[in-house]
């Protein structure tokens, strides 16, 4: 009885932490502490000056004009408009059903906080654009790749937040502010 009871509350907890399950297990730093940036330095940017903006420029649009939408319009979706999922049906997960985490096709990887707790979707709608959905599965914006494999921030308005992610070293990402604080989210 013990063990049902146990079996149908992880069953409870897994279903409703993520829409795409098998997807989620493999990426869930809870589960894999390798992938949480709390328990691996290599992966953490307040221990790894190679991968925070403060102290590495490569990665910082503030201080790189190749990265700053801003200055470089070839990465800004207002003036293109080929980045912009708002105004491009095939990157826009309201016309492309499968880039949106409840279509049950969906593959992405996960938006988690600081503690590790899932925030959030994030699709690859093409190699330069990643959209980002809440745990409701609400689009809220999405992200352009620019120079050094980061990625910057838009409302899906294609307003830039400030905010940009910047590679991890394992396959993952941190966000970080236009001052080049880290956020604590990151991407798995």
């Amino acid at each position: 009885m013990k063990k049902l009871a146990l079996l149908l509350f992880v069953a409870v907890v897994t279903s409703s932490t993520a829409f795409c399950q098998p997807g989620f297990q493999k990426h869930n730093p809870l589960l894999d502490l390798n992938l949480s940036p709390s328990h691996n330095q290599k992966i953490n940017p307040e221990f790894n000056s190679g991968i925070n903006p403060k102290f590495n420029w490569n990665l910082n649009p503030m201080h790189n004009d190749a990265l700053n939408p801003i200055k470089n319009q070839t990465i800004n979706p207002q003036s293109n408009p080929a980045l912009n999922p708002k105004l491009c049906e095939v990157l826009n997960p309201m016309f492309a059903n499968a880039l949106h985490p409840k279509n049950p096709v969906w593959h992405g990887t996960f938006l988690f906080d600081k503690e590790d707790k899932l925030i959030g979707y994030i699709s690859m709608a093409c190699q330069q654009i990643l959209l980002s959905f809440n745990t409701g599965g609400d689009w809220t914006g999405y992200y352009v790749k620019s120079s050094f494999n980061t990625y910057n921030e838009f409302t899906v308005e294609g307003v830039w937040t400030g905010k940009y992610l910047c590679p991890d070293l394992n396959e993952g990402y941190n966000l970080f502010t236009n001052e080049g604080d880290w956020t604590g989210n990151h991407i798995k």
